[in-house]
């Protein structure tokens, strides 16, 4: 910030002053360019800036002020919240670094866009889609240079002389994987008698709201998504349910890695993993995804070691309640406890589920837009109503042609 001064001696109080009016305008300007009925406020992680430096429980915070702001079109530094909010920044050590007389009562700490804590929450509450590696995608579709055969080498014998015979070549097959990113969308919406105190209220909801879709869906279709014409089960009809998005795991797994479960015991568990072939010797590179009737079922082994027998001193995934072989066993709800005998549903036998077995290593996520804000107001102001969306670009794939690779597998007919 530059300010021009004329020639004249100035008290420290007018200086303070000039400076507190300065910031105070830019901030105000900078709040009126995105005021509007309609924006779209993303989160990208170049500006985050200095918000990233605060304590988790004040970006928390910052995003309670962001929505409530949005939804009123109002500078977060008129709501009751904000004293609070700027007392406990000014608090932390980063605060106290700040120049305060030059802060412009907060300005520079005005809530722009969510919180990087806000992106780590989605993440925190995936405990399927974070086994796996997500990569940025420059481009909406990307393809992804792929090594799907690896080198050789041979017998070689000594060089004696100048026109020795060259050593065998061996050319790694190559391929491109293409991510192709879809959009998962959700919304809120509230009625245009908006005031202050039931936004401040709403906007932690809002927040755990969209926190918890984004979260739930991306998990549900890693599992039981499937993108085909027909869905594999019957009671996935509607063109935008997101278990459309893309192929999961149930869809992915090859027949040959399918096993029958009816006699659950630890033999036909570790037949999974022997169909699995070579991607089911590594017991580090490998996962269960277990539901929670499968999860109690396996509590009945004696193999099977839960989360306080070797926690304390164990590296744990997120989600993980337990090991068996060194396989660590992750419990999620999105896996269907209503299939049929053959592990889909069909409206007609539901009492039965499933239980994936997964190489981490052989599928990706690739990440297009991180979940993104829009306030609608024009749309719904014939029903004097607020509408809040949230949406997120993503793809999910496997590194291998699963037809004829077995990079998971799955026991099936569970009782």
């Amino acid at each position: 910030m530059v300010l021009k001064l004329e020639n004249k001696k100035y008290t420290r109080e007018e200086i303070e002053a000039l400076v507190e009016r300065e910031a105070e305008e830019r901030a105000q300007a900078l709040f009126m360019q995105r005021k509007g009925r309609k924006g779209e406020f993303p989160v990208p992680r170049e500006q985050w800036g200095i918000t990233k430096e605060l304590p988790i429980e004040l970006q928390h915070q910052s995003d309670v002020l962001y929505i409530a702001s949005k939804l009123l079109n109002k500078d977060p530094r008129h709501f009751k919240l904000w004293d609070p909010f700027y007392k406990d920044v000014v608090k932390t050590e980063f605060g106290k670094a700040m120049d305060t007389a030059t802060s412009g009562e907060g300005a520079e700490w005005i809530p722009t866009d969510f919180s990087p804590e806000l992106l780590r929450s989605v993440k925190l509450q995936l405990k399927v889609a974070m086994l796996h590696r997500w990569i940025k995608m420059p481009t909406n579709p990307f393809k992804l240079p792929f090594s799907s055969g690896g080198a050789h080498v041979y017998l070689a014998g000594e060089s004696t002389s100048d026109t020795a015979t060259k050593f065998t070549a061996s050319t790694p097959a190559s391929s491109n994987l293409e991510l192709d990113a879809v959009k998962l969308a959700g919304r809120i919406l509230y009625s245009g008698e908006l005031e202050e105190d039931s936004v401040i209220a709403t906007g932690e909801f809002t927040r755990a709201e969209l926190i918890t879709a984004l979260a739930e869906a991306i998990e549900d279709c890693c599992i039981n998504g499937d993108d085909s014409t027909t869905h594999q089960d019957t009671d996935v009809t509607d063109a935008d349910d997101w278990r459309k998005g893309w192929k999961g795991y149930r869809k992915l797994t090859a027949a040959g890695a399918k096993v029958d479960l009816s006699t659950f015991s630890i033999t036909t568990l570790r037949s999974i993993r022997t169909a699995m072939v070579k991607y089911g010797v590594n017991p580090a590179t490998l996962a269960w995804i277990a539901g929670v009737k499968v999860y109690n079922k396996m509590l009945g082994i004696s193999e099977v070691l839960t989360v306080d027998k070797y926690g304390m001193m164990a590296t744990l995934l997120q989600g993980e309640l337990a090991k068996l072989d060194g396989i660590p066993v992750i419990v999620s709800e999105k896996i269907r406890e209503n299939l049929n005998a053959s592990g889909v549903y069909d409206g007609v036998t539901e009492t039965k589920t499933v239980l994936p077995l997964v190489n981490r290593n052989r599928f990706i996520i690739g990440e297009r837009r991180t979940p993104t804000v829009k306030i609608l107001r024009e749309l719904y102001a014939e029903s004097d109503q607020v509408g809040v969306v949230v949406t997120q670009r993503l793809d999910f794939i496997p590194l291998d042609d699963t037809s004829s690779e077995y990079t998971s597998g799955l026991g099936y007919n569970i009782a």
